[in-house]
């Protein structure tokens, strides 16, 4: 039967397309390549996403669910493979609940940061959103499943997590947590349930598809302040991300910190600021608590950070700044606005324009309209001042060596953990797309090599940390994956999550006239150019 048709008996003519530019938008990633599919379908109700999963183990074709698809610089809404059915869940966009009592929301998996933020200033919720800067447009949810953080005290976002509905790949629905009992009193409110805690295996990877997710969020807070801190020197970083690990350890910051380089921050106007690296955290809680925390935090880092200097901004003290700065016209405010929304749960735009250097940039944008290609780099380290400044050195040595200009980010995501995010920008014409992969190959491989390894990936860029993964690690993935996909329908290879014989290729199903092996056919594309090229193959892997 042709994959249209069996689509068709599913979801109606405006749920389904095949049109070759739709198509090739899907097939898009900001890392220059291209990774084409067969079909993109748009769930609105639950029966239809269950029945494309029951359609895809009958005729066995593979299917990669997504939930906005803007996961930039890590496989944008690339599949795993090439000919497979995108299901693009955003459709399925609904806050479910509000329960202000209890501190927690229930979203469908297609929710935005926007939809979210807006549905709880309709319902004057006291409930306050941990985002990223990740924009207005982008997914909540799927951001949360790949284990993104933000800047409050609930910036460890799959950490509040406290049950997801998940259908399986088997077509079966299961509940996490104390969801996994019927008529539980606490199914929203702890997330371990009892036995085994399920709920990790549906975080980067391939074993399920989250139709429902609950989330604690912060009460808004009786007092909040933002502390900035200016460090004057490129070698400072080391010694300020140091000096926050052992404030987290204190509990004296409780927020997730970031340490950015002012070519991350403010991108082109970073000539302009009067430091090399700008600190953010907030503190929240009743007014003398907060005083007292920031009194220490502030006399921590003039200690460790000779030269430093430290801004404290509360709402009053950031209206008066407001007022100075009509006079001053000071190109930092825009920046410090950007900070001070983060810490509130005020989604923009603003460091997707900075971070492109393209002051109409929008997280609405098609992949194929953005001004440039770009990759991430991360990797994980200790606060210790020894690993930051090995962990900054590797980087810079590649950075240099390629020529790219260093934009760093370092953010304490626990006590004891820190991770670095970078970033390189680039054209979108063959050469800068492999003169960008053979950069992403090189750090990746000196970074894992040193002990800094990823906290993510994406499609594209599994293969090149594999390698670095434990046999006995891998090995059970692919028997998890046999037992919960025993077809190999979803998303193929994501985080490695393989059937153990990966040479096995289900029976072929007829594609838009044309026969393929639908679930594990070899990848054929890659290196395209994002906007001209037609869709073609080649020989490389997504």
């Amino acid at each position: 039967m042709e994959l249209h048709t069996v689509l068709s008996n599913i979801f109606a003519a405006s749920q389904i397309s095949q049109d070759p530019e739709t198509l090739h938008e899907y097939s898009l990633a900001l890392n220059g390549s291209l990774c084409t599919p067969s079909a993109v379908v748009w769930p609105e109700k639950e029966p239809e996403l269950i029945a494309v999963v029951e359609a895809a183990n009958q005729h066995r074709f593979t299917i990669h669910p997504l939930a906005q698809g803007k996961n930039w610089g890590y496989g944008t809404a690339q599949g795993t493979h090439p000919q497979q059915v995108i299901v693009n869940l955003s459709r399925l966009s609904q806050v479910l609940e509000i329960n202000d009592a209890q501190a927690y929301v229930r979203v469908q998996p297609g929710i935005t940061q926007s939809q979210l933020f807006t549905a709880l200033k309709d319902a004057k919720s006291s409930l306050q959103m941990d985002i990223t800067a990740a924009g207005l447009h982008t997914s909540l949810v799927g951001n949360i499943l790949e284990r993104g953080f933000g800047h409050t005290d609930y910036s460890d976002r799959f950490g509040h997590v406290q049950s997801m509905r998940v259908l399986l790949p088997t077509g079966k629905i299961i509940t996490t947590g104390m969801g996994m009992f019927e008529h539980s009193v606490a199914r929203h409110l702890y997330p371990y349930g009892t036995g085994p805690v399920l709920q990790g295996l549906f975080s980067q990877s391939n074993l399920g598809i989250v139709l429902e997710m609950t989330l604690a969020l912060q009460p808004k807070p009786a007092y909040q302040a933002t502390v900035f801190a200016l460090c004057p020197r490129e070698g400072d970083a080391p010694e300020m991300v140091a000096a926050i690990g052992k404030l987290k350890l204190e509990g004296v910051i409780t927020s997730g910190v970031h340490t950015v380089s002012m070519t991350r921050a403010m991108g082109e106007q970073a000539r302009q600021a009067p430091g090399a690296w700008i600190l953010t955290t907030s503190l929240a809680g009743p007014k003398g608590v907060v005083k007292a925390r920031y009194k220490h935090v502030k006399q921590t880092l003039k200690q460790q950070i000779p030269g430093a200097k430290i801004l404290f901004l509360d709402d009053f003290r950031w209206r008066m700044l407001c007022k100075i700065n009509q006079y001053l016209k000071s190109p930092m405010i825009d920046s410090l606005k950007l900070v001070l929304d983060l810490k509130l749960g005020v989604p923009s735009d603003a460091a997707i324009q900075t971070l492109l250097d393209h002051p109409a940039a929008s997280s609405a944008m098609k992949t194929s309209e953005f001004p440039a290609n770009f990759r991430w780099i991360c990797a994980v380290s200790s606060h210790s001042r020894q690993n930051i400044s090995e962990m900054l050195s590797i980087c810079r040595q590649l950075f240099r060596e390629y020529g790219y200009e260093e934009r760093y980010s370092m953010t304490n995501v626990s006590e004891r953990a820190v991770v670095l995010i970078a970033n390189i920008r680039f054209g979108k014409n063959e050469s800068e797309i492999e003169k960008a992969t053979r950069f992403h190959q090189a750090i990746d491989a000196a970074l894992l090599s040193a002990g800094f390894c990823p906290y993510r990936s994406g499609s594209g860029l599994f293969d090149t940390i594999k390698p670095f993964v434990r046999d006995e690690n891998l090995a059970l993935l692919a028997t998890l994956k046999q037992s919960l996909d025993p077809n190999n329908i979803l998303s193929p290879d994501k985080y490695w999550l393989a059937h153990p014989d990966a040479t096995k290729v289900p029976e072929a199903v007829e594609v838009a006239g044309a026969v393929v092996a639908g679930a594990v056919k070899a990848p054929e594309t890659t290196q395209a150019l994002a906007t001209t090229k037609a869709l073609e193959p080649s020989s490389e892997p997504c």
